[in-house]
């Protein structure tokens, strides 16, 4: 299972005290130094969860991360993001991420992360999770994902680490911090089942009036076309009742409504996606609202 982070504590105490400051995320393999691998707690139920790191390539020839496994997910894939018409999408990258020589590669919110499909339980912030990502040079190289709190936009260690690292670096990792600030303006999550897929971008990401984009994908995460998608608003925490509105259609698999989300916090968000009228799919998840 994922292990407590309290049970490696005094492993990490004596690395720290065997020379210059490291830490328990830190892995070092060939010309690849991998630092910042994170992940973010899950409610109960949920079954996908994004991976993030840092890769810094110091040889002098291009790498590429190919793919990912985790022992916990079902499959896990290597993610890119972008935005069509103001809705977040995400992709595979089924020629994996190349990292050129020198370069810094930053998967964070908001941009290309990995993706972790069907996990088996939930993550619980303070749980460590295993991964094992696959190089086209430097072969299968382990990471241990530290798990922090659900909304967390960074790992709780950044700032420690930048202090104990090269100007330069730093320098690097504070404009990925900026790039990844501006792009979380928004709130995105992924909802899955088992026919359907959705990619949801809550804009502005903080409470009041919002506009919710979705973006639907099949199985094969291939753009899916539905008869009709009603989005439910609740905030049970603060006694708010769930409200039901009906999304319009913007184009063949994406769809946008309007709400209100009056108090910062955690909602509940619900979509019923009729696929056809005697098929539909219900997926619930939490939205975090600044």
């Amino acid at each position: 299972m994922i292990t407590s982070k309290r049970a490696l504590a005094g492993a990490i105490v004596l690395t720290c005290l065997a020379g210059s400051p490291t830490f328990a995320a830190d892995t070092t393999s060939g010309d690849l130094v991998i630092t910042r691998a994170w992940s973010r707690a899950t409610p109960g139920g949920a079954k996908v969860a994004g991976g993030y790191l840092t890769i810094e390539n110091r040889g002098h020839s291009t790498e590429r991360l190919q793919s990912a496994s985790a022992t916990h997910a079902l499959r896990t894939e290597i993610h890119e993001m972008a935005v069509n018409d103001g809705v977040m999408t995400m992709r595979p990258l089924d020629r994996g991420l190349a990292i050129a020589p020198g370069q810094v590669v930053t998967l964070a919110p908001g941009g290309g992360h990995l993706m972790f499909i069907g996990l088996d339980g939930p993550l619980h912030a303070g749980d460590q999770m295993p991964v094992t990502l696959s190089f086209e040079r430097a072969g299968d190289v382990k990471v241990t994902l530290d798990v922090q709190a659900i909304g967390a936009q960074a790992p709780a260690q950044t700032e420690s680490i930048a202090a104990a690292e090269p100007a330069h670096r730093a320098e690097q990792a504070a404009a990925s911090v900026a790039a990844t600030s501006d792009a979380d303006e928004s709130f995105f999550t992924h909802l899955h089942a088992e026919k359907a897929m959705a990619n949801v971008t809550v804009s502005p990401g903080r409470a009041g009036p919002v506009e919710i984009a979705i973006q639907l994908e099949d199985a094969n995460e291939l753009p899916l076309s539905a008869d009709a998608v009603a989005v439910t608003l609740g905030n049970p925490e603060h006694g708010v009742a769930p409200i039901t509105a009906n999304a319009v259609r913007s184009s063949n698999d994406q769809w946008r409504v309007r709400m209100s989300a009056p108090l910062s916090g955690r909602w509940s968000l619900g979509l019923d996606i009729r696929i056809t009228p005697s098929d539909a799919v219900n997926v619930v998840s939490p939205i975090l609202l600044r």
